[in-house]
């Protein structure tokens, strides 16, 4: 997995403007648990991972090696907490990340308390185009 990735996708369940994504609450917290308290966890970037998908056709995202790359949102996640993982500390020390390039911040959910509410609120409606009179 790489860290190029400085700003987190259009997708990113870190989002607070994700388009679309939406959790559980208990899969938010379980995402944001990851990055605060796992000290070598890595989070895909759903836009650079795989699929895996079992006989019943359930999946998940999974590192699909040096083509995937570790999500933004999640790295911004884990600075704004002050919990950089074991791993984005060592992708630090040998040049693979830098936590200065990161951007989005603002678009990033504060904490895991604030990631988990979101979830249960609804979604802000699409603006309704204006149809034209004929």
């Amino acid at each position: 997995m790489n860290y190029k990735q400085t700003a987190p996708c259009d997708l990113c369940p870190f989002r607070r403007d994700s388009k679309g994504l939406r959790l559980t609450p208990a899969r938010a917290r379980e995402f944001g648990l990851m990055m605060l308290s796992n000290p070598g966890s890595e989070f895909v970037c759903h836009k650079t991972a795989k699929l895996d998908e079992d006989e019943d056709g359930i999946g998940d995202y999974v590192d699909a090696g040096e083509v995937s790359a570790h999500c933004a949102g999640a790295l911004i996640f884990a600075e704004k907490n002050g919990r950089a993982t074991q791993m984005m500390r060592i992708a630090e020390r040998l040049g693979m990340y830098d936590h200065r390039k990161l951007k989005g911040h603002e678009q990033v959910f504060d904490n895991l308390d604030e990631m988990v509410e979101a979830q249960d609120k609804p979604l802000p409606k699409a603006p309704r185009r204006k149809r034209s009179k004929k």
